[in-house]
């Protein structure tokens, strides 16, 4: 291979790596999406599953919205 060769070869390369890179940071970043809220508790919409919307619940703890997680309790059935 001479060295001129070499050198178009790198170049292609570099050329490539370039337009992998552009094409890389083209993807959409998904933004957080807008909450519907109260006052302290908040609804993000996801989605949409057929007619129902589709989502995350959030509370405002020190002013930043955070998912909320259920709990399950173990409730006896007699007493």
């Amino acid at each position: 291979m001479s060295y001129q060769s070499r050198v178009v070869f790198v170049m292609l390369w570099l050329v490539s790596l370039l337009v992998v890179g552009a094409f890389a940071s083209a993807q959409a970043r998904r933004e957080p999406g807008a909450v519907i809220s109260g006052s302290d508790i908040g609804f993000r919409p996801d989605g949409w599953n057929g007619k129902a919307r589709t989502g995350t619940w959030l509370v405002r703890i020190n002013g930043e919205w955070v998912e909320a997680q259920t709990m399950m309790k173990a409730v006896p059935a007699t007493r």
